[in-house]
């Protein structure tokens, strides 16, 4: 089944590691740190070669969903004693394998770079946000060990062991760029902005320990994809459903949805998996956010030490 989804190597990752999902890790790998692969011209290629693989593993390893999910939680950013955390909203596992080579290229750092599961459930910004700092949006967070960037400029940051930073970018970028059926930026100048501004928060720091990640991914839905739908599923979704996640309700559009394994239900709110989409009046976003999909939930975690002596 493997499409040139993954070599010998990363199938012993998938067989072997304790963590299913750690070998998912490593087939990701393999689609996404290609220099390639965020370009205008790979990117569809290796969105739908995530798909696929996403699509596959889930129909032989059923319990995909269930393992990912019974890791969510007790994130590394909120685990920190000391140095900086900076959460750049949606910022996916794809462009983490691109900063990992980067930035090791640019700069001599010492860079790691590995994953962590989302928070928890629905996978988008204002929940996170209450679980990690009691705030409704990360614009509202009030501590002096936290500094929120909306825009491309970085303030005077906190000098607080440990502190905090939360960024805009990447999702405002994407979130205004794919919209209809095509992008009207290029994905790597979104890439390139957020590492610009990863790079100034770094060296406008007093931190020389980073730790780099996301409160979330997310999925785009230009291209083809494996997913398909029945009509009935397909109104059930319409109908129903505005975004990757609504609160739970009865009704037989529910039922139908759980039935074919299109949702799941994480405490009061359903929630889609896979790479699913559905045709809804109007002009339709691209990128979402807040469903059970291994890009939605896997979060890039690149630690960084800028002290060449080995210091904290």
């Amino acid at each position: 089944m493997s499409n040139d989804l993954y070599t010998a190597v990363e199938f012993e990752s998938l067989l072997n590691e304790s963590n299913v999902i750690d070998g998912v890790f490593e087939c990701l790998r393999r689609i996404w740190e290609d220099e390639s692969a965020l370009t205008s011209r790979d990117f569809i290629d290796a969105e739908y070669q995530t798909r696929l693989l996403e699509y596959e593993l889930s129909r032989v390893y059923p319990e995909l969903y269930d393992d990912l999910k019974s890791q969510m939680g007790n994130h590394p950013v909120m685990n920190l004693d000391t140095g900086c955390g900076v959460i750049m909203d949606a910022l996916s596992i794809r462009e983490g394998f691109r900063l990992e080579q980067d930035l090791a290229a640019g700069h001599d750092w010492d860079i790691s770079f590995s994953w962590a599961p989302i928070e928890g459930l629905p996978s988008e910004t204002t929940s996170i946000c209450r679980r990690w700092f009691d705030a409704a949006t990360p614009s509202q967070v009030s501590r002096d060990d936290y500094r929120f960037i909306g825009g491309k400029e970085v303030p005077q940051l906190p000098t607080t062991e440990p502190a905090y930073v939360w960024t805009r970018h990447p999702d405002e970028r994407l979130e205004s760029a794919f919209k209809g059926n095509y992008s009207a930026e290029d994905i790597m100048d979104i890439y390139d902005g957020v590492k610009q501004l990863l790079e100034d928060i770094i060296h406008e720091s007093t931190h020389t320990q980073f730790l780099v990640t996301s409160d979330h991914g997310y999925i785009n839905h230009i291209g083809n994809t494996p997913y398909s739908l029945s009509d009935e599923t397909e109104e059930s979704l319409s109908t129903k459903f505005s975004s990757r996640h609504t609160p739970v309700a009865n009704g037989q559009a529910y039922r139908v949805l759980e039935r074919e394994g299109i949702i799941d239900r994480a405490e009061d709110t359903y929630v889609v998996k896979g790479h699913y989409k559905w045709k809804k009046p109007g002009a339709r976003k691209k990128v979402m956010h807040g469903g059970l999909s291994l890009p939605e939930c896997m979060t890039p975690v690149l630690r960084i030490n800028t002290d060449s002596t080995g210091g904290s």
